[in-house]
């Protein structure tokens, strides 16, 4: 796609005034500079034009949309191409805008880019358009899916994955606490994606509209939707590789032991030990109903962390009693 894709990139107060706009060829030899095999990493924070992510993706073409369920949503989605240089971008755009007025969106999505992290997707820019009311988050765009596909609709995820995927998540909610990051919203399968690497990070999507709510004063007794206890129901979704309402992740562990609850998908090749913590950190942290208790523990992030830095589990701790599987596999279909 020719021309140029994005407008003057925002600056802080305290940086010294942007130079002039350059012309469209200066922005596009910019664009060679800031994107590289490690993606946007140079990248600064921008507002961009509708014109160019309606012609990114193909004037919002539903063959576009990466996000599941896009019909029930508030939000939808989209992977978008910028240019032949940049590559694929993916693009959320919002059914019901949820900010008052779009300067507090430019500053709040700003504030969200700020934290920077291997394990939280870049944010790239945003954009507001006030003739048609629409606003929009633009961020990389990850290539290897989402952890609710690969868990529940693929079904092949191994147990030593599974444990690089909480621990992955754990340190980037723990990186948030430390930032000082105000929330996170609707922590899911959904908002875990995959780099090019196959490494598990959080969408920064997420972490945009946790700070839009935040600055609004919205929340009150967050419950089931606080962010230590979404993480204990991320934790259920990887022992038993079921999705799960966030509500019944209580009921469905309560009183049971790691045999009754594994994945029969992982046809006993798993780590008993492993397994029995995560269990326990997924209890504790269901049990987390404070609305101030925003992000996880770092004792959570330190348990999965030592975890991590085991080595491989050795063929004799692996559980492999295909029989007890496929009794499992029974009980738990839904």
């Amino acid at each position: 796609m020719g021309g140029c894709c994005v407008s003057t990139p925002l600056v802080n107060n305290d940086q010294p005034p942007p130079q002039q706009q350059p012309q469209t060829q200066d922005v596009e030899r910019k664009k060679d500079e800031v994107k590289n095999d490690d993606g946007f990493v140079n990248w600064p924070f921008t507002e961009f034009f509708l014109s160019d992510l309606t012609t990114a993706t193909n004037n919002f073409s539903a063959d576009e949309i990466i996000s599941e369920n896009p019909e029930e949503s508030s939000n939808v989605v989209y992977r978008g191409l910028l240019s032949e240089n940049l590559g694929f971008v993916a693009i959320k755009r919002f059914k019901n805008t949820p900010w008052d007025d779009p300067d507090y969106f430019a500053v709040d999505t700003e504030t969200a880019a700020q934290r920077n992290h291997k394990r939280l997707v870049k944010l790239l820019g945003y954009c507001y358009d006030e003739d048609v009311g629409v606003g929009l988050l633009v961020s990389e765009f990850m290539p290897n899916d989402t952890l609710a596909n690969r868990l529940f609709h693929q079904k092949n995820m191994d147990w030593s994955m599974r444990m690089r995927v909480a621990y992955n998540i754990a340190e980037a909610l723990d990186y948030c606490r430390i930032a000082r990051a105000f929330s996170y919203d609707n922590l899911s399968a959904n908002s875990i994606l995959f780099d090019k690497d196959g490494e598990a990070c959080l969408s920064s999507f997420g972490l945009v509209t946790a700070i839009i709510r935040y600055n609004r004063r919205e929340g009150g007794n967050v419950n089931t939707g606080n962010v230590t206890y979404r993480f204990g129901t991320i934790l259920v979704n990887l022992l038993t590789g079921m999705q799960i309402a966030p509500s019944h992740a209580p009921e469905m562990i309560n009183g049971k032991d790691v045999a009754e609850l594994i994945d029969p998908n992982l046809k006993g090749k798993y780590s008993k030990e492993e397994a029995t913590v995560v269990l326990k950190l997924a209890s504790e942290c269901l049990q987390c109903n404070d609305y101030k208790e925003r992000f996880i523990t770092k004792e959570v992030a330190a348990t999965l962390e030592a975890l991590h830095a085991k080595k491989e589990v050795p063929p004799s701790e692996m559980q492999q009693d295909e029989a007890s599987s496929s009794g499992q596999q029974q009980q738990l279909a839904p």
